[in-house]
């Protein structure tokens, strides 16, 4: 038996067998109702793979420096890059996101409703605050039926809400590699009214040369009641004037020394600067009659990038950007069924440049079609048209639930070339009109099991940064966007001692967009290309679990387990690039008297290769973080201090895998053994 299954068979044997259960675990458990689906339902009836993740899961003792780490709790997932700030982390669900060299692509990200996924289809979540989460909500599969372009799933966080949070709330944390970071929050209600305010910052050196960061996250939450409406507005504002990026390094480099960075991301300071603010108003009616209820919501984001990438040529990136968008929900009771309608509308406008660098930073285009430094100017802009429906019912004497979703998208790109060099504009546009679906069924096997299965449809168009044409400006040409077709069956349950979501999984996807490993043009050219695959699939197995033994009371355990067969569908037949066979995680955790506690967490990652030849192939990892602390309860206030280890056994791992990177620079280390300290004080 595979030794990752072995670590993960100590939460599906025993106790978690349906046959054997006992009085007191029959006993009614905790209701969980999910969002993400849109349609408002009981975990356990949900037609697909979701899983809840709560804020205990967040903190808790933990370190978090990112709004992905988490992340691990949730089977098929899989994420990468948490110390390169320049680069944000990088999420992969059921195989889809794995090919991204930076944020998160081809998963949707929403943040109290806010699209963080911009309209063409790139996610950066560096505006989400770790300490400020209340749920995050991981949907696997395709919702392309759901929220529109995209293929591998959804992230959905959820604020602490000012009606449910604590009145004031405080953290510190400080630790190796330079690690420096606070938080603060505050809540009030007066009667209809009430607010929350948070404010972090982080600070870091960094395990390796070149990769400090400094980040300013701050938010302010407003719900006002009146009666049963409610009218909230979200602001949301990050600075980050440095997060340097230390690169990828070769093999031989990453053996002699794994805390260097690549040489030209030191001599260039590679790193980038992001000023954000988001701004949303929304409203929720809810009306008399159950499941009635009507729902709008605006936003307004606004990003100032700029990024210098580790290389000589058109190597620094500027780009304003500002997406308007707005949704409206309306979901109403028609006898047994529930009807949910969505209309959305997002527009996305990014004035990008690129400018011409030496090694030593002097501006110079080698190229003499260009009079200055100025190599890239072209006006992008995205616009998106959503209308979607979904219907919901009982069958089999309300012991089956089925749901059909039905969606259209119009999506418009356009690019207006500004600078034309020789003579020739690469203006044009691409438009897309999509219609997806997907249909599921819940069915109840017994008080407490259930089985589901779900099939759904979905696209993913190429965003700007892949639509990078080698010879200049403009669309890339032959570029198109990929198609998927999923199905899933499983069984989950939640009982008085325990969760289990087991799921089996199929996805075939046509004309996958994968990163180019010849892209045609100059060979020094270390920019990102990318090309169409003929076809790919995935076929997998995943496991998610918690379990509160009855004879241990105060002990916790979690884990998520992960198979996966992710190939080319061609004559080659390799292995998708960056993929493990398997990923195990482990948490347990538990609750001595007098407000002690302990836990020990480890991930498995199996092997992968770095390439769609598979001529690089990455061996197994396995790291082990502790932390203990003890909690100390007060009237009015709760004090807890913590001590941690990060890569307890100081193992040696990869932090990131970059896919088919220029001269074999694949290589992104993970930081050593790292000694943390925290205090966290809240006011009831």
């Amino acid at each position: 038996m595979p030794r990752p299954l072995c670590l993960f068979m100590l939460f599906t044997i025993g106790e978690l067998w349906p046959g054997q259960l006992t009085a007191q675990e029959l006993s009614e458990p905790q209701t969980i109702r999910i969002t993400a689906p849109l349609i408002e339902t009981r975990w356990q009836e949900a037609p697909g793979g979701i899983t809840l993740i709560e804020a205990d899961d967040i903190g808790q003792g933990r370190a978090p420096l990112q709004p992905t780490d988490a992340l691990s709790l949730a089977p098929g997932v899989l994420v990468q890059n948490r110390d390169n700030f320049a680069q944000n982390p990088r999420v992969s669900i059921r195989g889809f996101g794995a090919r991204a060299p930076f944020g998160i692509r081809g998963v949707r990200v929403r943040l109290d409703g806010i699209p963080l996924t911009t309209v063409d289809g790139q996610a950066q979540i560096d505006a989400i605050d770790p300490s400020s989460i209340d749920t995050i909500e991981v949907l696997r599969g395709a919702n392309a039926v759901l929220h529109g372009n995209g293929s591998g799933g959804l992230l959905d966080y959820r604020s602490r809400h000012p009606r449910r949070a604590a009145t004031a709330r405080a953290e510190v944390q400080l630790g190796g590699f330079g690690l420096r970071r606070a938080h603060g929050a505050f809540t009030a209600q007066h009667e209809a009214l009430a607010y929350r305010v948070a404010a972090t910052q982080l600070q870091q050196n960094g395990y390796r040369d070149q990769s400090e960061v400094e980040r300013r996250n701050a938010s302010l939450y407003i719900d006002h009641q009146q009666g049963r409406r409610n009218w909230f507005a979200i602001l949301n504002h990050l600075y980050n004037p440095l997060a340097e990026d230390p690169g990828g390094l070769t093999y031989a480099e990453w053996q002699s020394d794994p805390g260097q960075a690549a040489p030209l991301a030191a001599q260039m300071d590679a790193g980038q600067r992001v000023d954000q603010n988001i701004a949303s108003l929304g409203m929720v009616h809810r009306f008399e009659q159950p499941d009635h209820q009507l729902r709008v919501q605006t936003w307004l984001i606004e990003r100032d990038f700029q990024q210098q990438l580790p290389f000589p040529g058109d190597s620094l990136i500027r780009y304003d950007r500002r997406i308007l968008g707005g949704t409206l929900h309306y979901q109403r009771p028609i006898g047994q069924l529930t009807l949910h309608s969505q209309f959305s509308l997002e527009a996305q406008r990014d004035k990008r440049r690129r400018f011409c660098r030496t090694t030593v930073l002097e501006p110079d285009c080698e190229d003499p079609a260009y009079s200055t430094d100025l190599a890239l100017d072209q006006i992008e802009r995205a616009r998106n048209t959503g209308l979607g429906l979904q219907l919901a019912g009982p069958v089999l004497n309300e012991r089956g639930r089925w749901i059909l979703g039905l969606r259209h998208d119009r999506l418009k790109l356009a690019i207006d070339d500004q600078l034309q060099p020789g003579g020739i504009d690469n203006s044009g546009e691409r438009l897309y009109r999509e219609t997806h679906y997907s249909l599921g069924y819940s069915h109840a096997l017994n008080q407490h099991w259930n089985a589901f299965s779900q099939f759904a449809t979905s696209f993913e168009a190429p965003t700007f940064t892949e639509f990078a044409n080698p010879d200049g400006s403009g669309f890339r040409p032959g570029l198109e966007p990929q198609y998927s077709d999923s199905f899933e069956v499983g069984l989950r349950t939640r009982q008085y001692h325990y969760q289990l979501e087991a799921s089996l999984f199929t996805v075939r996807v046509k004309d996958e967009i994968i990163v180019d490993d010849d892209p045609g043009a100059d060979p020094s050219d270390e920019r990102t290309f990318y090309r169409n695959a003929d076809r790919t699939r995935r076929e997998g197995l995943e496991l998610g679990a918690r379990w509160w033994p009855k004879a241990r009371p105060r002990l916790e355990l979690a884990g998520a387990l992960t198979y996966m067969n992710a190939r080319f569908d061609d004559a080659v037949d390799n292995d998708l690039p960056g993929l493990p066979d398997w990923s195990v995680f482990v948490d347990a955790e538990y609750d001595f008297k007098d407000g002690w506690f302990a836990g020990l967490s480890a991930q498995y990652i199996g092997t992968r290769y770095a390439d769609d030849a598979n001529n690089v192939k990455v061996g197994s990892q396995t790291v082990t973080n502790l932390r203990l602390g003890r909690e100390f309860t007060g009237l009015q206030h709760d004090t807890r201090l913590v001590i941690g280890i990060e890569n307890l056994f100081d193992s040696e791992y990869l932090g990131n895998l970059r896919i088919n990177a220029s001269f074999d620079r694949f290589y992104e280390p993970g930081a050593e053994r790292r000694f943390y300290a925290g205090l966290e004080v809240t006011w009831h």
